[in-house]
């Protein structure tokens, strides 16, 4: 993870962003079938959020709101929302 994605705060509840500029949905994923063999669960839900929370930081977003996490057997993908928000 980028040193500044450090500072996105990922949320589960909308009431957390509601009052805070929509900026774009995002996608965070890792693993391929061919190399999810080596990666632990844990490992591949991590690096799942931090390409998250590094595509809301090059956006220059400090919240991501998720909306669902898809596991398949091979990655773990998470669908959301960045935000940036003023006030927090």
């Amino acid at each position: 993870m980028h040193e500044k994605s450090e500072q996105v705060n990922v949320v589960t509840s909308y009431d957390q962003v509601k009052n805070c500029q929509f900026l774009s949905e995002l996608v965070g994923t890792e693993g391929k079938w061919y190399n999810y063999f080596f990666i632990s669960n844990r490992e591949l839900t991590t690096a799942s959020m931090n390409d998250l929370k590094n595509q809301a930081n090059t956006i220059s977003a400090n919240h991501v709101y998720i909306k669902e996490k898809m596991e398949f057997a091979t990655s773990v993908t998470f669908i959301g929302q960045a935000y940036s928000c003023i006030n927090e």
